[in-house]
């Protein structure tokens, strides 16, 4: 998200158009981050839904209360929605917000333009008259009071329904390809028969796909770890990811490049992720592959598909003493290196 549509989402409050919340009031606030200063109040007064763990952690070092899931239903006084690129997880944000807020109390809400925000607001106008708007920082920001009656249909049918794929697997809209099996995830499992032992790690596992085909390797595996900084893409991986051999299989709700992993593995597989925003950053992946590095043990090996254009092999061949390519096809590579 551009720290613009965050500048934007606070402006009609520091412009004096919109009351800051008293001292002792309660907010909710949506898709939260903490990527500037601002008034000291919202601190004391915000409750931050973020279930991004390296924006969860800088909320948290900013001063901020975080949740990565709500819990209960809590009245808030008022609420801050922050959209992002995913529509569905966005409308189910709004639900949320509809749901949790009293009667009468005020939603602002923001967004870049190019994620949508103005097609987002004919959604909100559909349940409540927007009050005003502010356009700036290539971003926009409306608000409007929730209705003192609320359409409980309407506001439900926001929350997008749990997606099914093959019949196994339940996803939902924010998670990475959610509505598809990812075509380089595919490739990758095609090259695990011989190659999954020992203690196992999924760098970066999603809802659970390379972690539940790893299961269909039982031979020589002794455990399997997954880490997802995504709260929850994690959670569905806890529905897909359903063991029926004796092999422990553990979660972790962490960033890989932020947070400590104490665990040395003997086979880490990953389908790095590789985007900042709109773009590709490559940064991303390589910080991946040099924790995977750290916790293999001498010997180790790691399995990994990417985008053909991302350049991760000087940095394998930096790391580790064996690089082969497995394949290259449509776009992806599957490579593997050992320590």
């Amino acid at each position: 998200m551009a720290d613009g549509a965050l500048q934007t989402l606070f402006l009609p409050f520091e412009n004096g158009i919109l009351p800051l919340p008293h001292k002792g009031s309660s907010w909710l606030f949506l898709g939260a981050e903490a990527d500037r200063d601002i008034e000291a109040v919202w601190t004391e007064v915000l409750t931050c839904l973020q279930p991004f763990k390296p924006d969860y952690l800088a909320l948290q070092k900013a001063g901020f209360k975080a949740v990565p899931r709500l819990q209960g239903n809590e009245p808030f006084d008022g609420a801050l929605i922050l959209i992002g690129k995913h529509r569905g997880r966005n409308e189910a944000w709004l639900a949320a917000a509809l749901n949790q807020v009293v009667p009468g109390a005020m939603i602002v809400v923001a967004g870049d333009k190019k994620l949508g925000i103005d097609s987002f607001r004919k959604t909100v106008e559909t349940l409540a008259p927007v009050t005003d708007r502010l356009s700036k920082h290539h971003a926009v920001a409306f608000w409007f009071d929730r209705p003192e009656v609320m359409d409980i249909d309407k506001t439900q049918s926001l929350v997008p329904k749990p997606t099914r794929l093959e019949n196994r697997f339940t996803t939902g809209p924010g998670m990475f390809s959610h509505a598809a099996i990812d075509k380089g995830s595919a490739m990758l499992v095609k090259h695990f028969e011989g190659r999954i032992s020992g203690h196992v790690a999924d760098f970066g596992a999603g809802w659970g796909y390379l972690a539940s085909e790893i299961l269909n390797h039982p031979g020589k595996l002794k455990s399997l770890a997954l880490y997802e900084a995504d709260f929850e893409a994690l959670e569905a991986a806890r529905l897909n990811v359903t063991s029926t051999v004796e092999t422990p299989v553990s979660f972790h709700w962490q960033d890989v490049k932020s947070e400590p992993i104490q665990e040395i593995f003997d086979t880490i597989v990953m389908n790095p992720p590789f985007h900042a925003g709109r773009g590709a950053d490559p940064v991303m992946g390589q910080g991946f592959i040099a924790v995977a590095a750290k916790r293999l043990k001498p010997g180790g090996r790691l399995l990994l598909v990417a985008n053909r254009q991302m350049p991760y092999e000087a940095g394998l061949k930096s790391l580790f003493k064996t690089v082969t390519p497995l394949e290259d096809d449509a776009g992806f590579k599957v490579i593997e290196a050992k320590k």
